[in-house]
Formats: C-alpha cells, sequence, structure tokens
C-alpha cells in the first residue's frame, strides 16, 4: 500500500513528463528545435529549455492554464510585458495556444512561447538567497534603472487583485493584528514585476525574468520581495533594506504585503521555510512603525 507521500511523488512525476511532452510539442508548434534540458517551475505549471530556430539560440516556454493561478498570474503577462521598453528583460518573439485533448487535463488551455535567451546564469534557482551572489556593481546600477522605468509604466488600475485585503488578512492570520483600510491611505502604487526573488533574476549582467505576475503594487514592492528573498544573507538584505524607497510608509506596507505572502507559503518543503523566523521578526517590527499605539 503506497503512503501519501508516495502517491505525491508519483503525481508530481507524472506531471513533469506530461510537461515535457506539452515542450516537445510546443516545439513542433514554433519550428524550434529543443536542444538543453527541460526546467520546470516549482508548481510544476510550466517547463522551458533552450532551443535553436531559424535566427539562432532561444528560450522555448511551455505552460498550462490552471484557474488556481488566475488572475494573480496573467495568462497573457510574458506577451503583454513586450510593451515595456527599456527594462532589462527577455522578449517574446512569437507564441501560440491551443487546447489539450488527451485524458490528462482534457481541456486545458496550453501556451508555447519563444523568447529571447537571457544572459548569464540565474542568481538562486530556489528563488532565496543563501550566500553572497557576487554582483557586480553595473548589476544594481541596473536593476535600479530598470525598476525605475518599470514603476513609471502607465496602467490604468491599481488594487483589483485585493493587495490592500490581503496584507489586512495576513497581518491578522500571522500576526494577530488588525488593520483597516485606513492604514493604506495615501499609499503610493507603482507598477512592478511583483515576483521579483531571487530565482527571476540573472548575473553577471541583470536580466528580468517571468513576467505573468507584474501589476500594479505599493510603491517599493519588487525591492520588498528581493530584500524578504535575501534575509538569510544579512549583507545583500543589509543594502536592500536601506534603499529609500523601503524607508517610506509606502516602503513598509510594501514589505508587510511580501513578508504575510510569503509567510502563507512557509511549509512547503522549499528554500522559503528557512525565512519563517526572519520574516516574522520583520512582520512584527514593521507592525510597531505602521500601528504604534492600537495593536
Amino acid at each position: 500500500m503506497s503512503t501519501d507521500a508516495e502517491e505525491i511523488e508519483a503525481a508530481v512525476e507524472e506531471r513533469r513528463l506530461w510537461l515535457d511532452k506539452q515542450l516537445e510539442a510546443a516545439a513542433a508548434r514554433l519550428a524550434v528545435s529543443l536542444i538543453g534540458e527541460p526546467v520546470n517551475t516549482f508548481d510544476m505549471r510550466s517547463a522551458g529549455a533552450v532551443g535553436r530556430d531559424a535566427s539562432g539560440k532561444v528560450w522555448l516556454r511551455v505552460v498550462v492554464e490552471d484557474p488556481d493561478y488566475e488572475p494573480v498570474c496573467r495568462w497573457d503577462g510574458n506577451v503583454a510585458a513586450n510593451a515595456i521598453l527599456g527594462v532589462a528583460k527577455p522578449s517574446v518573439l512569437r507564441w501560440v495556444d491551443w487546447r489539450h485533448s488527451d485524458a490528462y487535463l482534457r481541456g486545458r488551455r496550453l501556451r508555447g512561447e519563444v523568447m529571447t535567451l537571457a544572459p548569464g546564469s540565474t542568481v538562486a534557482p530556489g528563488g532565496v538567497l543563501h550566500g553572497a551572489a557576487g554582483l557586480p556593481i553595473t548589476w544594481w546600477e541596473e536593476l535600479r534603472r530598470s525598476l525605475a522605468v518599470l514603476e513609471t509604466y502607465p496602467l490604468n488600475w491599481h488594487d483589483e487583485l485585493g493587495a490592500v485585503a490581503a496584507t489586512i488578512g495576513g497581518a491578522r492570520q500571522h500576526f494577530d493584528v488588525t488593520l483597516t483600510e485606513e492604514d493604506f491611505a495615501g499609499t503610493s502604487w507603482t507598477t512592478a514585476h511583483a515576483d521579483l526573488h531571487w530565482g527571476n533574476v540573472r548575473r553577471p549582467e541583470l536580466c528580468i525574468l517571468d513576467w505573468e505576475s507584474w501589476r500594479p503594487a505599493f510603491a517599493g514592492y519588487d525591492l520588498a520581495t528581493l530584500y524578504c528573498t535575501s534575509l538569510l544573507h544579512p549583507p545583500t538584505a543589509q543594502r536592500l533594506r536601506a534603499m529609500p524607497e523601503l524607508q517610506t510608509r509606502s516602503g513598509h506596507l510594501a514589505l508587510l504585503s511580501v513578508i504575510c505572502r510569503y509567510l502563507w507559503v512557509v511549509g512547503s518543503g522549499s528554500d522559503w521555510d528557512l525565512l519563517e523566523p526572519h520574516l516574522r521578526t520583520e512582520g512584527e517590527n514593521l507592525l510597531k512603525t505602521l500601528r504604534p499605539a492600537r495593536r
């Protein structure tokens, strides 16, 4: 009789093999020859590999539609991000959608995307920084420049995804602190990548990956996600925490929002679990600043 762990492992392997086949299907549809080993995301929702087409080396990605991830992960996020100019990121060169017709996940929509190949290597594939990243000063300068450009990209919506309500709920759940919408009055909003951890940046030349989630967020949100995923390496964390965007009230709310978001995923058995005590300490200190008289 199999255990729950064995059943989960078998299901993950089935999903991995299925995604590999969908990557091959995308390659055939988009005239790409796969030359690299497939890389799967942690949630087994997408896979990608280095490929080659008539123009040279490219990155081929396939993603399966999953209602549980929408609208936070936008189906057209990578393609729509082509409109953002002046930011260090890949571009989607072409794409194709289709619906799966076999028994496994029958009817699910899939998308294959051919993208420009990002230079260098991923800083921390697991998303969490454990040690010195060895980043040149030019990397940090490009990060600041790219985020400044991104922040000004015009969008005509701000809190449709419920960032305020999610932060209020997270503060109550994880810290037993009651915030109200009044605590968010006057908050500055900017356009953000919104998933900027160390698994989504390349080195030695900066390139920001994975544009499914870009949207309006509390000002400073992208620096907050990098900071929170740097907490196991204090020198990098301190460098990020000292940035001006995280000294403002909007920056503090961005930090709290990220902390609450990451605490929801603690316990998944990944590197994120190691962040828990640091996130709780940071959150407690922030809440003393945000609500000094009422806890």
